[in-house]
């Protein structure tokens, strides 16, 4: 029994379809997971700039809080009253960072002024983790699309190369 291999332009028609196929594969397939690839990325760099943002609002409401107890052991130290514009102007300020309706400056206020900062501070301390564990599954998606792209290429390449084999088929088909 002998072996009959297929005419030449059959061989070499199959390796360059085979070669279309791996150029589609890297053109269509490869690009578009780049471009997911892109998208990820800039997701997380979004959400480490929001990380940051959140982590400085933090800080500054510390900032405010050690304010507020310098202004009231100042006015108690001091035994004068303190002027009502500037305990008004503290609360604006206050309000404006928690975004909570903060009651007003005095000793007997100080530990509901207190649990306002620290509410506000609690929601963006969530806002940062939320954010965090928004990463991490961003890097899981990346590294999975990463793994995904290089099997792809892997196959584009397999194709790429036995297309070519087959093409060159021809040539040594005739000796």
């Amino acid at each position: 029994m002998t072996f009959k291999f297929p005419p030449t332009w059959v061989t070499v028609s199959i390796g360059l379809m085979l070669n279309v196929m791996a150029i589609v594969l890297s053109s269509q397939v490869l690009d578009k997971m780049t471009a997911d690839l892109t998208v990820f990325a800039d997701k997380k760099a979004s959400n480490l700039y929001s990380i940051q943002l959140a982590w400085n609002q933090v800080e500054t409401l510390e900032r405010k809080r050690e304010g507020l107890l310098l202004h009231l052991d100042m006015s108690l130290a001091g035994g004068a009253l303190v002027n009502t514009k500037i305990k008004e102007q503290l609360v604006k300020e206050l309000t404006a960072w928690t975004t909570r309706p903060v009651p007003a400056i005095s000793t007997q206020n100080l530990s509901e002024l207190m649990r306002v900062i620290n509410q506000s501070q609690q929601a963006q301390r969530d806002i940062i983790d939320d954010l965090y564990l928004d990463n991490l599954t961003l890097v899981e998606e990346m590294q999975a699309t990463e793994k995904e792209m290089a099997l792809f290429k892997d196959i584009a390449l397999f194709l790429q190369v036995f297309g070519l084999a087959l093409i060159l088929a021809r040539d040594l088909s005739r000796n």
